[in-house]
């Protein structure tokens, strides 16, 4: 009679086994999927830094060329004295020139700030 019931306990652990290989093929897949997931963010937050550095030097850059802006303003203040003692008017070039710089300048200015502001969003949120 004990016999049998070894045998009978064996049995339904072996039942019991195939349910918990079921169960470990459910948590192998939850595994698999958790490894994926992290994969692609893992990936994607590699994207958000490397946009954000991209960010940081746009703004770095903005800020040399707004410098440049500024020698190339004295350089045209220079011109426009030079042109006023000789009583002549500015070259059209130069004039051009001018406005044209002014229009980098702001659009130069505005671009730097939003690119600074833009990265340290993304790197506040990593």
């Amino acid at each position: 009679m004990e016999t049998i019931k070894t045998v009978f306990n064996k049995l339904f652990d072996k039942v019991e086994l195939k349910s918990e290989k079921y169960d470990f093929a459910l948590i192998d897949d939850l595994v698999k999927k958790y490894d994926s997931i992290k994969s692609d963010s893992d990936s994607q937050t590699l994207k958000a830094r490397k946009a954000a550095q991209d960010l940081d030097e746009v703004s770095s850059r903005c800020k040399s060329i707004l410098k440049e802006i500024q020698q190339a303003q004295k350089i045209a203040d220079q011109v426009a004295k030079s042109a006023e003692d000789l009583g002549v008017g500015l070259p059209n070039e130069a004039r051009v020139a001018v406005t044209q710089l002014d229009a980098y300048r702001s659009d130069l200015s505005e671009l730097a700030s939003r690119a600074e502001k833009a990265g340290d969003a993304i790197f506040a949120m990593l």
